[in-house]
C-alpha cells in the first residue's frame, strides 16, 4: 500500500461534508443534523480502517529494524510519527468531549442532547480562542510529522500527499479570521465530523510516511519460500515411563538459497533446494551421536552465521513407539494427531486399535483420535513377531477460553478504547490444537458516575444494537460490568459461563 488519502469513500465523505455546511446556511433541519450524525460514523469507521493498516505497516518496520540493527533510525521514526498522531487524536478527542458535555452530554443515541445549538461552537470554539489553538495544533503536528522526514526532496514530494492542513479561507468570505469561519454559529452536531476528519487525515497523513519509512527498510534478501514441520525430540528412544520431550515448529526455507553450506561430523553434505539429507548406515545397536555444523552467509552484509548443533538416536531391536504429536492427552472435539510405528515392521503389517476413541488414519503411520466424551482412551498397538501393546490415555475436554474485548481483560481502560471494541472474544490461551469456542450470550451493564444502572443482554459475540449504544456511552468516571457469559467450545454439550470482567473508564 502507497497511501490512501484519494480514496473514493474518503474523497464522498469530504464532498459530503462541504455539502451539508453550505445547507447549514440554508435551513437546520432534523434531516440536515442526521446527515451529520451519519457522516461523522462514516468517518469513524474510516478511521479505524486506516488505523488497522498503520499497525500492520508498524509491525513490519519493527520486524525489519529486529533483524537488521541498520534500519533502528527508521523504528524510532516510526514511533515519533505513531506518538504525534496518538497525541493529536486524544486532543482532538478531547475538544469534541468537552463540545458534548457542554451540549448536555449525550442523549439516548449518543449523540449530544443539545446537538442544535450554535452558540456552544461560537462560544468555545471563538470567543474562548479554542479554534485557534486547535489550529495550532494542527498545523505544529503537520510540521512535526515532515521533519521526520530528512530528505528535502523527498520531504517535498509528501507534503501534497499528506491532508493533514488547516484550509486556506476563500478569498471572497466576509470572515477573515479562520476559528470564526469555521466554527461560528455552526451547531454542535455539525462540528464532531470536523473533529473527527482531522483525526482521519492524521491517520491517513500516518499511513503515507509508514509507507515511506517501510521503503526505506527494503532489502534484497532471499525470501523463504517452502516450509517444512519439525519435531526435534530430546532423545529418540524412550523406556516405558520416561517422560518424552520434544520441540515442535515450522521450519521456512528458501529452496533457491546458494547461501548455506552444511557439514555433519566434519564432513560435508550435499545443500539441494535449500536443504540437506544424511544418510548413514546403522548396522549395530546402541547410541549414536553425530556433530552438525551449519554455515549462513548473510546476503546483505557478507556476514558468515555458524550453528552448531548435537544430534543423536538409538539404535534398538523390533519394538513400538506411540507419541501424541501435541499433548500427552486427548481433548474431545478435536483431532488429536498421533505418530505410530514398529521398528522392524512394515507399516502396512502394523495393526492399531483403540478404545474410548474414534481413530482414524491418515498416512505414513499417522493417526487422529477424535474421542467423544471426557474419560479414559487406550490405543493398541500389535503386529508380527509383537504382542499387543496398550497405550492409556486421558480424555478431557477443550479448556475454558479467557474472555476479552480485543486485548482488554479488564482494569482501567481510555474511553477511546473502549468504545472502539467491537464485541467479546473467548481466546484459548496456550491451547496449541485448531479450535474455536462460539459466544452463545452475555449481559453488559453500565454504571455512570451518577445515575442508573443501564444493562443491555447480548446474543453472539459482536455487539447487537442494545450493547453497541451502552459502549457508545462510555465516559470518564463510568464503570461497565460484563458477566453471565456463555460459550460453547468443540464437543460441549451444553454452555459454559465463565468469569465476568470489570472496566473503568478513565
Amino acid at each position: 500500500m502507497s497511501s490512501i488519502p484519494k480514496e473514493p469513500r474518503q474523497l464522498m465523505i469530504n464532498l459530503m461534508y462541504l455539502v451539508l455546511t453550505a445547507m447549514l446556511a440554508l435551513n437546520v433541519s432534523a434531516e440536515i443534523l442526521n446527515a451529520f450524525i451519519s457522516l461523522d460514523r462514516g468517518l469513524q469507521e474510516s478511521s479505524q480502517i486506516v488505523q488497522l493498516s498503520n499497525d500492520q505497516l508498524s509491525l513490519a518496520i519493527e520486524q525489519q529494524a529486529d533483524a537488521y540493527s541498520q534500519f533502528e533510525p527508521y523504528r524510532e521514526k516510526t514511533r515519533e510519527v505513531n506518538e504525534l498522531v496518538k497525541n493529536l487524536s486524544l486532543y482532538l478527542g478531547g475538544v469534541r468531549d468537552t463540545l458534548i458535555e457542554a451540549a448536555g452530554g449525550r442523549d439516548e443515541h449518543g449523540m449530544p442532547k443539545k446537538k442544535k445549538n450554535k452558540e456552544i461552537a461560537t462560544r468555545m470554539m471563538v470567543k474562548e480562542g479554542r479554534g485557534d489553538l486547535l489550529k495550532e495544533q494542527v498545523l505544529a503536528v503537520r510540521a512535526a510529522l515532515l521533519a521526520t522526514v530528512e530528505d528535502a526532496g523527498e520531504r517535498a514530494a509528501l507534503e501534497e500527499a499528506i491532508p493533514l492542513r488547516i484550509a486556506e479561507l476563500p478569498a471572497d468570505s466576509e470572515e477573515k479570521d479562520w476559528s470564526t469561519f469555521t466554527f461560528n454559529q455552526m451547531p454542535v452536531v455539525s462540528v464532531l465530523p470536523l473533529l473527527t476528519k482531522w483525526q482521519n487525515d492524521a491517520r491517513i497523513a500516518q499511513t503515507v510516511l509508514l509507507n515511506h519509512f517501510l521503503k526505506k527498510t527494503e532489502v534484497n534478501t532471499i525470501k523463504p519460500d517452502a516450509f517444512i514441520p519439525v519435531v526435534a525430540a530430546e532423545k529418540s528412544y524412550v523406556i516405558r515411563g520416561e517422560p518424552y520431550k520434544s520441540e515442535i515448529f515450522l521450519a521456512a526455507y528458501s529452496s533457491t538459497a546458494d547461501n548455506i553450506k552444511m557439514w555433519v561430523d566434519d564432513r560435508p553434505v550435499v545443500v539441494r533446494n535449500g536443504k540437506a539429507e544424511f544418510n548413514t548406515s546403522t548396522g549395530t545397536i546402541g547410541a549414536k551421536q553425530h556433530r552438525m555444523r551449519v554455515e549462513l552467509t548473510d546476503p546483505v552484509t557478507g556476514e558468515v552465521k555458524r550453528f552448531d548443533k548435537t544430534f543423536g538416536y538409538e539404535v534398538g531391536e523390533r519394538s513400538v513407539t506411540v507419541a501424541a504429536e501435541k499433548m500427552n492427552v486427548f481433548y474431545v472435539g478435536v483431532e488429536n494427531p498421533l505418530a505410530i510405528s514398529a521398528a522392524g515392521v512394515p507399516s502396512g503389517q502394523i495393526k492399531v486399535t483403540a478404545s474410548g476413541t474414534e481413530l482414524e488414519k491418515k498416512s505414513n503411520g499417522k493417526y487422529v483420535a477424535i474421542p467423544s466424551k471426557v474419560g479414559e482412551a487406550t490405543i493398541t498397538v500389535s503386529g508380527p513377531g509383537l504382542n499387543p501393546t496398550t497405550f492409556p490415555y486421558r480424555v478431557k475436554r477443550i479448556p475454558d477460553p479467557i474472555p476479552a474485548l480485543g486485548n482488554l481483560r479488564g482494569g482501567d481502560v481510555p474511553s477511546g478504547t473502549f468504545r472502539a471494541q467491537q464485541g467479546l472474544i473467548p481466546i484459548l490461551e496456550q491451547f496449541d490444537f485448531n479450535a474455536r469456542c462460539s459466544v452463545i450470550s452475555y449481559e453488559m451493564a453500565r454504571k455512570p458516575r451518577s445515575g442508573d444502572v443501564a444493562l443491555a443482554t447480548n446474543q453472539g459475540a459482536r455487539y447487537e444494537a442494545a450493547t453497541r449504544r451502552l459502549v457508545d456511552q462510555a465516559d470518564h468516571g463510568d464503570t461497565y460490568y460484563i458477566d453471565r457469559i456463555k460459550v460453547k467450545c468443540p464437543g460441549d454439550i451444553s454452555t459454559r459461563e465463565l468469569s465476568g470482567m470489570i472496566f473503568r473508564i478513565k
